[in-house]
């Protein structure tokens, strides 16, 4: 059987099937994938150009016009920061194809700058040394619009789409299926895709490919779940998928597996398990995978540059997110933002250079070098000092015939020359043979005791863990649970180097002008419609037909009460009173998508799923009444909406009810 994947049966003991899990591996397309670490999305569409996070597929090819537009730039710029590949949205969810197609007419080779940007960007990768991946959005509603999209007729022109991005570009690193899809429930499959289709194609035209799947994913028919089940028939699985981290906060979870048991026929919500990987989940299953994890988020506040409401991310919120992806068990997928004319911003430059001088700095010394290792036991051809090696030959290994998950522990101590002060510790498994520890930690002796600087189940590909800088001249690592006999590759330790900031101001003002007149027949409170199903985006609602669930007047700028936590979807409008000019900044927090209008201009932009979060928007107010919206949308959490601004004290508070009205009827 291939080493990434494995099949239990129905007999088998827990400590039998953790133990055949301990010997899953990556594919050699995985193996290479992890190795990069660190890659670049690149979010750029005419939503770049219209202020949107999601089109709404009545774009037109007028809307993307870029008068700089340099996908070298993107290349060089990447490259510099440290990425080893990029991947851009080459389709994005309004159909808009950056690519010459013979799918559309709806295609950068209709607009005013025809460049090919795949083509462009692929050989502009390749000269910079790093590889190129593709996003390509199965959604479209651009073809929606025209009565295709979802018909048997669209999977044909999604299946020609993939195959050019497949031939025509060289060599593709990764393949990104985004599983959005607005038009219905999350986690719902549409009937018309036939994913496994664009998985052989894939592997047929790029071999060494990677891809992030279409969620849902399948693991097998009802028949042959079934058949799994009795031990009966083989575990399917390509090893070539890597797995989503569950959210796009660039969060990831306690501890990370790479091999995952497989104990649902479908994978949808499960990505977003809090415990997923955890061996209670192994009794149940029929099998285990290879499936790595990919933290995707954003440098940018948001996915798409924004004129009016992005910013970029602070040096800090950058570096914890390092420690939950790169230093977790997992790649880290950074997005950054090309503007209006078509080039990636100095600011976000210059956060990159930030991000990657810590990440050099911080590892590019390892105070651990020179030292004399010891263990309690070590088999021979892998003794304890190979963990000092940069090499993928040379790994530590205790000496245990038949290790016993319950039994078995060992340990290493790593003897400095001279004491060291650090607050970084590095280590890696052999994951060639599979990711085996699930119980480790780490001491330091300091005034004559072992202090505890550490402990975690997983280590994986690489887990670095961050403590209060010691110092010390012996460092201790016990591994206190295994699957099989651990395989350690290797120990480091450092100290963090946080590089000088530039101070990007975030919240740059944005004038909204009130209109000249004023509507009669106001009455207070403002108009809300609570419509049944969540979005996968809130700036849908008004777009997409869903029933009303129930309708009235609200007098203040929060969440009704509703018979439900979530999947649902609200509108909220009428009129703001603004006394006096100023400038007022503007808080809007929600769990999931919400965004805020005020007189038919975006003043936030809170979207897309993701649990409670907040952010803030400085906006230079007239005297006057404004049309304001707010959209929101409960979609994977259950429902939290609040929306503040600042008054004459510049402190946050609830817009008064007084303020706020609607036409009456």
């Amino acid at each position: 059987m291939d080493s990434w994947r494995t099949t239990f049966l129905p007999g088998d003991t827990l400590k039998e099937r953790l133990k055949k899990a301990a010997h899953v591996s990556p594919s050699p397309a995985q193996l290479k994938w992890m190795e990069r670490e660190y890659i670049a999305f690149l979010h750029y569409s005419p939503n770049t150009f219209t202020n949107r996070q999601w089109g709404n597929g009545t774009e037109t090819t007028d809307d993307f016009c870029p008068d700089r537009q340099s996908p070298a730039q993107w290349a060089r710029v990447c490259r510099e920061a440290g990425m080893r590949m990029v991947i851009p949205t080459l389709k994005h969810h309004d159909g808009f194809c950056q690519w010459h197609t013979d799918t559309t007419n709806f295609s950068t080779a209709a607009c005013t700058d025809d460049t090919d940007i795949a083509r462009a960007l692929s050989e502009a990768c390749a000269k910079e040394g790093i590889d190129f991946g593709v996003y390509l959005s199965p959604w479209d509603m651009n073809l929606r619009e025209k009565g295709i999209w979802p018909t048997e007729a669209y999977q044909q022109i999604y299946l020609r789409q993939l195959q050019e991005l497949m031939t025509r570009y060289g060599s593709i690193g990764e393949l990104w299926l985004d599983g959005a899809c607005g038009d219905l429930p999350i986690w719902q499959p549409v009937e018309a895709y036939r994913p496994d289709e664009w998985y052989d194609l894939m592997e047929r035209e790029q071999p060494n490919c990677v891809v992030r799947r279409y969620d849902p994913f399948c693991f097998a028919t009802e028949q042959e779940w079934e058949a799994l089940q009795r031990g009966q028939g083989e575990l399917r699985w390509r090893g070539k998928a890597v797995r989503w981290v569950g959210n796009e906060d660039g969060v990831g979870r306690e501890d990370e597996w790479s091999v995952q048991p497989v104990f649902h026929r479908e994978l949808g919500s499960d990505a977003t398990l809090p415990d997923l990987g955890e061996e209670s989940y192994y009794p149940e299953a029929v099998g285990a995978v290879w499936y790595p994890n990919e933290v995707n988020t954003h440098l940018l506040n948001q996915w798409f540059w924004n004129e009016e409401t992005s910013y970029v991310r602070s040096l800090e919120d950058l570096v914890n997110i390092f420690y939950h992806s790169i230093g977790n068990n997992g790649t880290l997928l950074l997005n950054v933002s090309p503007d209006r004319h078509g080039l990636i911003p100095e600011d976000q430059i210059c956060r990159l250079r930030e991000f990657r001088e810590f990440m050099d700095v911080t590892f590019g010394t390892d105070l651990a070098l020179g030292a004399q290792v010891c263990a309690d036991s070590a088999m021979p051809g892998a003794p304890a000092s190979g963990v000092l090696l940069s090499d993928p030959e040379s790994w530590w290994s205790p000496d245990c015939e038949d290790w016993d998950v319950d039994r078995d522990h060992a340990s290493l101590e790593i003897v400095l020359p001279e004491k060291q002060t650090f607050d970084n510790l590095l280590i890696q498994e052999n994951i060639r043979e599979g990711q085996r520890v699930a119980g480790w930690q780490a001491f330091a002796w300091v005034d004559g005791q072992w202090q505890k600087l550490a402990g975690k189940k997983t280590i994986g590909y690489k887990t670095i863990v961050r403590f209060p800088a010691v110092t010390t001249d012996r460092v201790r690592v016990e591994i206190l649970r295994s699957w099989d006999t651990p395989q350690i590759l290797r120990i480091s330790l450092h100290q963090t180097h946080m590089p000088e900031t530039v101070q990007l101001r975030p919240y740059e003002p944005k004038t909204v002008r009130a209109p000249e007149s004023e509507p009669a027949g106001l009455a207070a409170g403002l108009h809300c419609t609570v419509y049944q199903g969540g979005m996968q985006s809130a700036a849908m609602i008004g777009t997409v037909e869903r029933p009303v669930l129930c309708e009235g007047i609200v007098s203040m700028l929060h969440l009704p009460d509703l018979d439900r936590d979530q999947d649902y979807s609200l509108l909220l409008e009428g009129y703001l009173r603004v006394p006096y000019a100023h400038e007022a900044l503007f808080k809007l927090g929600s769990a999931d998508g919400a965004v805020l209008w005020l007189n038919g201009q975006r003043v936030l932009d809170n979207d897309e799923p993701h649990a409670y979060t907040e952010k803030i928007a400085a906006v230079q107010l007239e005297k006057g009444l404004y049309p304001i919206k707010l959209q929101y949308t409960s979609f994977r959490h259950p429902g939290k909406l609040q929306l503040l601004w600042t008054n004459p004290a510049y402190e946050f508070c609830p817009i008064p009810a007084n303020a706020l009205t609607h036409t009456a009827e």
